[in-house]
């Protein structure tokens, strides 16, 4: 994979890896998940440890992904990724109970951090030694579109009288298809760069910028995940639910597929910090919205913030935190990672715990958007810290 070719063929093969692995493996269970609670005991508390166990697979992949003996084989282990994807998503499909269907979220969270981290790891390498950064709008651009094109199945097998099973194999099937493109053209891995000469003046502000950024990026953890797993579930006290159901998570990968080309062009204009932070207080506006909006339009325009502003913050973070780091891609992505998903294994419990006492989905909401604004105020201080407020991503 060399050449300008080289790296556009391989964006698009890891934008079918993060379509497979993040798109259906791990959201495709947000609107799976109105069948799941029609046809068997699970309940809302239930449900959201189900989705904190996904979150704390996500977690365990990210720590072990730093570990020297599965980055030297990354490809291979891409690979192995790529297959427990699909094979976990199949699973979903038999009757194991809410202590079974955790397990098997387990695995597929740490299938899903694997994918992020390596495919990540690849093609932003290729990126930067190319010299086409917005290779990454490519890359991420797979989240939104697999969100979607899972959406749009779910939805169409449910018009058709399938029960939860046969869309849960409907789903593996079409990640097996993804699979085939990021199998056969990720198959090389390039070497990491020469790091640029590190400038000792800059290394200590760095250091704190980054770890501001990090934290940050957990507060993105915590403040996406309650909307992004219940969403679905918020609409079915409205006329026409099911036909919300399906509009309600797809315009999430609708805005998304796009958002990330978008707000690297605000980067491009703003600095990434300036464009982290815009998109940090829009996805608490949405976050709000989905809570709080007494109609279907509400909750689509919150729908579509949130899906215009996660995935874009989760790419600008961690090119931005590269740059601080670009000695260490890979441990730097992993631990962007790690502080996300400590977020979105309290997120779910928290959620649904709320919900479950409350009857409603608002209480977490509001706290969610309230963490949402302190990740903003944490991106914006990691951008006066490190002084360059406009530098390039």
């Amino acid at each position: 994979m060399s050449g300008r070719a080289g790296g556009l063929v391989a964006a698009g093969a890891g934008a079918c890896a993060l379509a497979l692995a993040m798109g259906i493996g791990r959201f495709a269970y947000t609107p799976m998940l109105p069948a799941m609670l029609e046809e068997s005991s699970l309940g809302l508390s239930a449900a959201g440890l189900v989705a904190s166990a996904n979150f704390l697979g996500y977690l365990a992949g990210a720590l072990l992904a730093t570990r020297a003996a599965f980055a030297r084989h990354r490809v291979g282990w891409l690979r192995a990724a790529l297959a427990l994807s699909t094979l976990t998503t199949a699973a979903m499909a038999l009757d194991l109970g809410a202590s079974g269907w955790a397990a098997v979220r387990l695995a597929s969270g740490v299938a899903s951090a694997f994918v992020l981290v390596f495919a990540s790891g690849i093609v932003f390498e290729l990126a930067a030694r190319e010299g086409r950064p917005m290779l990454g709008s490519l890359l991420y651009s797979g989240v939104g579109a697999g969100i979607a094109v899972s959406a749009l199945l779910v939805y169409a097998g449910r018009e058709a009288g399938w029960s939860a099973a046969p869309l849960w194999w409907a789903l593996a099937a079409l990640s097996a298809l993804l699979a085939v493109a990021p199998w056969r053209m990720l198959d090389r891995a390039p070497g990491p760069a020469l790091p640029p000469h590190a400038d000792p003046a800059r290394s200590g502000a760095d250091r704190r910028a980054l770890a501001r950024l990090v934290v940050s990026y957990g507060c993105l953890g915590f403040g996406y995940v309650i909307t992004a797993t219940f969403v679905v579930v918020m609409v079915r006290r409205m006329p026409d639910a099911r036909i919300l159901e399906f509009w309600a998570w797809a315009v999430v990968g609708l805005a998304g597929a796009p958002s990330n080309w978008a707000w690297a062009k605000v980067a491009a204009r703003t600095g990434p910090y300036a464009a982290i932070v815009a998109a940090f207080v829009l996805e608490a506006i949405g976050v709000a919205l989905a809570a709080a909006g007494q109609g279907a339009a509400a909750l689509l325009v919150g729908a579509a913030l949130l899906g215009a502003t996660f995935m874009a913050i989760t790419a600008l973070g961690l090119a931005t935190a590269r740059e601080l780091a670009p000695d260490r891609p890979d441990q730097t992505i992993a631990r962007m990672t790690v502080a996300f998903s400590v977020g979105q294994i309290v997120g779910p419990a928290v959620g649904g715990w709320l919900a479950e006492r409350s009857g409603s989905f608002a209480t977490a909401s509001w706290l969610a958007a309230a963490v949402l604004l302190v990740g903003a105020a944490l991106a914006a201080s990691a951008g006066r810290r490190r002084g360059h407020p406009r530098t390039a991503t």
